[in-house]
């Protein structure tokens, strides 16, 4: 049995709806969360959920992976104006539906700012899973999509090694990986990205983080490829 979306459950303000080659869009408004990007009726992201950008930048800033930095998804642009405003050196945002892109710099001007326009910045429309098969290093991916197979014929532990394996062979010996997981509540899929993280990298870890739009705390995740002797 399907569940009403949240912007009819708490009965927030449609500002605009839009059906994508990809997804369907909507764009609500609540008087307490502010305004709210939904993709298929699932919460995306809110216009004031910068726990959520730092949780995948911090790790980066941290550890010195912000001079060439590759976002996967994060057509909302927070992920992209926090790296940015922590001083990344390039940062390359690859995501396959321009129309989330021209919504959020519409309607989610706190989220994103000017980040699209940015010098350092470089927009590509496209497939984020087919850019981890070009002979790029990275030192820093950020992982800002689904964890659910794009294809119908492989199952979830198989896309989610699959994927992380690649992101692995993309960074520089030393480079980090930041991802957005799951709910807290999600135990089994969690389970799934810590065996995945453990089998690609020799280093990882995850944690949980509480953001404002969210009912349930998110996981988190970094992980980091041996560094050059």
């Amino acid at each position: 049995m399907n569940r009403e979306p949240e912007y009819v459950r708490y009965n927030q303000k449609v500002l605009e709806r839009r059906r994508s080659p990809y997804q369907e869009i909507v764009i609500a408004e609540d008087p307490k969360a502010g305004r709210l990007l939904y993709l298929d009726d699932d919460l995306q992201i809110g216009d004031h959920d910068e726990p959520y950008n730092q949780a995948l930048i911090g790790p980066l800033h941290e550890n010195g992976c912000l001079d060439r930095v590759l976002i996967l998804g994060g057509g909302d642009g927070g992920a992209l104006k926090a790296a940015l405003e922590h001083e990344a050196g390039k940062v390359v945002l690859i995501d396959i539906d321009a129309e989330v892109i021209e919504l959020a710099k519409r309607y989610l001007p706190h989220l994103c700012g000017n980040a699209f326009d940015h010098p350092r910045a470089e927009v590509v429309i496209g497939d984020a899973f087919a850019r981890l098969d070009k002979p790029e290093q990275w030192d820093g991916i950020v992982y800002d999509l689904t964890m659910e197979p794009v294809g119908a014929d492989q199952g979830r532990t198989a896309f989610i090694r699959e994927i992380l394996g690649k992101i692995a062979r993309r960074l520089r010996p030393g480079g980090m990986l930041t991802m957005q997981c799951c709910g807290a509540d999600e135990t089994h899929l969690r389970d799934e990205i810590r065996a995945g993280l453990d089998r690609a990298f020799p280093e990882w870890g995850d944690w949980r983080t509480a953001v404002p739009s969210y009912d349930v705390e998110w996981v988190f995740a970094w992980a980091r490829t041996a560094r050059e002797e």
